[in-house]
């Protein structure tokens, strides 16, 4: 997920931007120095001028000016068109052309990477918006998904007309193994901070049957959106999130036998917070990182580890092939992953006498400072409004006996931290449902937090209960 805008077209067929859609890119295109243009036709090079300069007519008419304008396709050389990837305050993913060709442009051009990392506005019409997702299906080239760009989890069939039979058949073929949004003409995803808002008319299709979208089905595009919300945070994350008691990993290591020879799987690593006292005990260690950012953070610490493996994916879809796994640990994560799937999926991927074990912190600071507390207590009610709600809260670790194993045993370690103001302030915005309170509202709301534990002699302690479940598979 990212933070900055991302915006999913289908078409624009009289070359105009519907009212609704620019009242929001005035709204959110606040830096204009300049906007880039990436083609899906890579060799057409006068379509492509005409395509670049029109569409940015499309802006301009509704004074949505940039200081500078171009189009990257064949020509550009590589340094250039990372350079003004990187430098863009806009990106635009242009449609007309075939999905496989504008990722191999990009690359070819070697800013595939330059891309995802950059802090530009993203925009995509057509092929440019099927390329947007995790998951992407052309029927240009073929009725298989393949990997996209990864910016969304939202696939999508534009240009949706129920008069043009081709198509529609087309978009209830890909609706057969995956769901599907069919984009009519001059509709349109704005992606920002986890919120999802649509304009216009947008069709799911599941199992071949249409229907309008509605927003129980918004809504669970934004809980899946709101799995990748750390991946805003890389850096924020890596310093700021606890590890876990050295004692629990000498008790979980011993029960389940880490070390060489034995094959472990972590689920959602983040950046490493549970990672080395099980990777160092020189077991096969492998994880599944859904986060881009998280999952380039952990390369980035451990990847020149022999021992080390992780693939960047969701664990509820990703094939692990034939692979099985003596242990499969989760810190914090699991609870992501709806109750049925996430004990069936790590039940099957187990060898016969494997260990689920699944670990979170529990912390009170009440007892250290009741005056702090207090204060901090009625910041929060006057300010913790966060845009989404944090539905991941109520799974159940004891429920593993209903999906085959053996039982579950739950054991306590306890552990302290003490924050400094500065480290408080940056410890809670790490937290998921904190990152998507509005902007305006959470720097004030921080500000007050910082100055509340500054008053309290820039101190306060944190008294940790580190729970471990673990769970047998006969």
């Amino acid at each position: 997920m990212r933070k900055e805008l991302l915006a999913v077209f289908s078409g624009f067929p009289d070359h105009h931007f519907p009212e609704e859609i620019t009242g929001r890119l005035r709204k959110e295109l606040t830096g204009r120095k300049s906007i880039v243009f990436i083609t899906a036709c890579p060799f057409e090079f006068t379509q492509n001028d005409d395509d670049c300069n029109g569409m940015y007519e499309m802006f301009a008419e509704q004074d949505i000016k940039f200081e500078k304008h171009c189009v990257i396709d064949k020509r550009t050389g590589p340094s250039e068109a990372r350079a003004l990837i990187e430098n863009a305050d806009c990106i635009f993913l242009m449609g007309g052309g075939v999905c496989g060709e504008q990722l191999e442009l990009l690359r070819e051009k070697d800013c595939f990477e330059a891309l995802l990392d950059c802090h530009a506005a993203i925009l995509g019409v057509s092929a440019g918006s099927m390329n947007m997702a995790r998951n992407t299906v052309d029927f240009l080239e073929s009725p298989e998904a393949f990997p996209g760009l990864g910016l969304t989890n939202i696939t999508v069939s534009c240009h949706h007309d129920p008069d043009d039979t081709r198509r529609y058949e087309q978009t209830l073929k890909m609706s057969e193994t995956r769901v599907a949004y069919a984009m009519e003409d001059m509709s349109a995803f704005f992606v920002k901070e986890g919120r999802i808002d649509t304009v216009g008319r947008i069709w799911r299709v599941e199992n071949r049957v249409l229907r309008p979208i509605t927003q129980d089905d918004i809504h669970e595009l934004e809980q899946d959106e709101f799995r990748r919300v750390f991946d805003m945070i890389p850096d924020q994350f890596d310093r700021f999130r606890p590890g876990y008691s050295d004692d629990l990993f000498a008790f979980l290591n011993d029960r389940a036998g880490t070390g060489p020879g034995k094959r472990v799987l972590e689920i959602g690593p983040g950046t490493g917070q549970a990672t080395e006292p099980v990777l160092l005990t020189g077991c096969e260690y492998h994880a599944i990182e859904l986060g881009r950012q998280l999952y380039r953070k952990m390369e980035e610490k451990y990847g020149r580890l022999p021992n080390f493996n992780i693939v960047n994916d969701d664990f509820i879809t990703h094939d692990f092939g034939d692979m099985k796994f003596d242990m499969i640990y989760s810190a914090a994560t699991i609870q992501w992953i709806p109750e049925e799937t996430a004990y069936s999926r790590t039940f099957e991927l187990l060898k016969p006498g494997g260990i689920l074990a699944m670990m979170f912190i529990s912390s009170e600071y009440r007892s250290d400072n009741v005056s702090l507390y207090e204060k901090i207590q009625a910041l929060y009610d006057r300010y913790y409004k966060p845009d989404i709600p944090y539905e991941h809260g109520n799974f159940n670790y004891t429920a593993a006996p209903g999906y085959g194993y053996s039982g579950v045993e739950r054991y306590e370690f306890k552990g302290q931290r003490v924050f400094t103001a500065e480290e408080y302030v940056g410890f809670t915005g790490t937290h998921c449902d904190h990152i998507v309170i509005p902007e305006d509202v959470r720097r004030e709301f921080f500000e007050k937090l910082g100055n509340a534990v500054t008053e309290a002699g820039d101190r306060i302690v944190f008294n940790d209960t580190c729970v471990l479940y673990l769970a047998k598979k006969p």
